[in-house]
């Protein structure tokens, strides 16, 4: 049987301990050493040591080794809400080395297929990404061992990295947190109103479901007051477009149905959907007050919703702290940056008052191992100069709005506000979920997942059927996965 690979990466359960050796000033989340999940990794050694001497020559690094490189790095980003901001990073890299970089976006959820395009072509990327231990299984052939690079020096935890065989084949480069998105001013306006049904009195309240419920239906009634034309932006669940519902959100009932202790680095597990019923609790809600009728989700995209959300169309949203790039540089956008919070998802499940936000390092980057040496060279010397240079961290910050697991990027200045609110959120005292979303199979399951939600926002399928077809097809994609993993 192929060995398990080793990663503790996302098993951290606070925000503070997940944003680990990125502290910074401004509102940059919190630091925290995650010594705890690194106990439980085997095959690497610390790199505390390591990271005094290779803070030392991080400014030069990158540009004076690959000063002789006539190539093109290639890269296949993940995260297509900073394509615009990775072209400036590679003009940036460009003008700083003399050397050529391509930086392509995959479509979303297109990823796996861009990628496996992309290997068996002439333009194959020297560097690519990988979501999960699932993914890294597929293209581990394909991964060159980081162990003896300068980046890897700067990994504050050794649960931020995937290895095998003593050998550490991705660097998780990103560190994220996603729930509900909240406009402050709209919210703060309803719990001012003598017009509102409700007693609650600030978003503090709103830990619990049927709080949630009770306050998004009477904004609801009252949004020609408030200025607004639905509580919820759009469910967005046109293919592609529908990764917040089928991925992200299926995180909260995956939690409740194994419970805190699920290896998320292990096998895939049997799944029943018992959360079946809460999970279309909080659906609902975002379908039935929302700023569109249920009949046209399958129009909309990510990026429709979070304009909506930027132009003060509705008070809120579901998506991640990525998505502020999406609201800041949104034409017309009048929401104040200091009103934009994060609350957490919540369903309607007992002891969900005491929990926070979903946080988890969400990808990795490997770097091809079967290009020539001077490439591979080439794309490590990029990402070593991206996240140690100060050009690198600026750009990182400002631009990308990354926090990382690397401790070259202490000191970087953050402008995020919903990493401040992730700080307050952990300060409170609640419980992340770790990212249980990482063992849904694969993509296949994902996108059928995805098309029977569309399927019943527009009334063409039952809840019933949406449920049964679920896990049926779960068990298949299942074996399929676990047999493909050596499991």
């Amino acid at each position: 049987m192929k060995k398990k690979l080793v990663s503790t990466l996302l098993c951290v359960a606070m925000v503070s301990s997940l944003l680990a050796g990125c502290g910074g000033s401004g509102n940059a989340p919190a630091a925290d050493s995650g010594s705890d999940a690194a106990a439980e990794t085997t095959g690497a050694e610390d790199t505390s040591e390591a990271d005094a001497s290779g803070d030392e020559a991080a400014a030069d690094s990158g540009a004076a080794a690959s000063s002789d490189y006539s190539g093109t790095v290639r890269m296949l980003n993940f995260k297509p809400e900073i394509s615009d901001a990775m072209q400036e990073v590679a003009a940036a890299y460009t003008a700083e080395t003399g050397i050529d970089i391509q930086i392509e976006t995959a479509a979303s959820g297109q990823y796996e297929s861009t990628l496996t395009a992309r290997m068996d072509s002439s333009e194959a990327p020297g560097i690519f990404v990988v979501e999960n231990v699932t993914a890294l299984g597929n293209w581990k052939e394909y991964c060159r061992d980081w162990s003896d690079t300068e980046l890897y020096s700067y990994v504050t935890d050794q649960a931020y990295t995937m290895q095998e065989d003593g050998k550490v084949l991705a660097l998780c480069y990103v560190l994220e947190g996603w729930g509900i998105i909240v406009n402050s001013e709209i919210t703060d306006a309803y719990f001012a109103s003598p017009n509102k049904s409700t007693e609650y009195t600030s978003l503090d309240d709103l830990y619990t479901f049927d709080a949630l419920k009770a306050v998004v239906e009477d904004m609801t009634a009252m949004k020609d007051e408030l200025g607004i034309e639905g509580v919820f932006g759009s469910t967005s669940l046109k293919q592609g477009d529908d990764w917040r519902y089928q991925t992200h959100l299926m995180n909260v009932p995956l939690y409740w149905e194994w419970g805190a202790d699920v290896d998320i680095n292990g096998p895939v597990p049997e799944f029943n959907f018992t959360e079946a019923e809460t999970f279309k609790n909080i659906l609902d809600l975002y379908l039935n007050n929302s700023v569109i009728e249920p009949s046209l989700v399958g129009t909309k995209t990510v990026d429709d919703s979070m304009a909506e959300f930027a132009l003060g169309k509705c008070a809120m949203i579901q998506n991640g702290d990525w998505a502020w790039n999406t609201i800041l540089n949104t034409e017309g956008k009048v929401v104040q940056d200091d009103k934009v919070r994060f609350i957490p998802i919540t369903t309607g499940v007992e002891g969900e008052d005491k929990m926070g936000l979903c946080v988890g390092g969400s990808q990795s980057f490997c770097i091809n191992s079967q290009l020539p040496e001077e490439d591979q060279l080439a794309a490590i010397d990029f990402l070593t100069w991206l996240f140690s240079s100060e050009t690198g961290k600026n750009l990182v910050a400002q631009k990308l709005q990354l926090v990382t697991p690397f401790s070259c990027m202490e000191g970087a200045e953050y402008t995020n506000p919903l990493f401040g609110s992730e700080n307050e959120i952990s300060a409170a005292g609640k419980t992340a979920y770790p990212t249980t979303c990482n063992l849904i199979p694969d993509q296949t399951w994902k996108d059928d997942f995805g098309a029977s939600l569309l399927m019943y926002a527009q009334g063409q399928k039952s809840w019933d059927d949406v449920v049964a077809d679920a896990v049926a097809e779960w068990a298949v994609e299942r074996d399929y996965t676990n047999t493909a993993n050596g499991y």
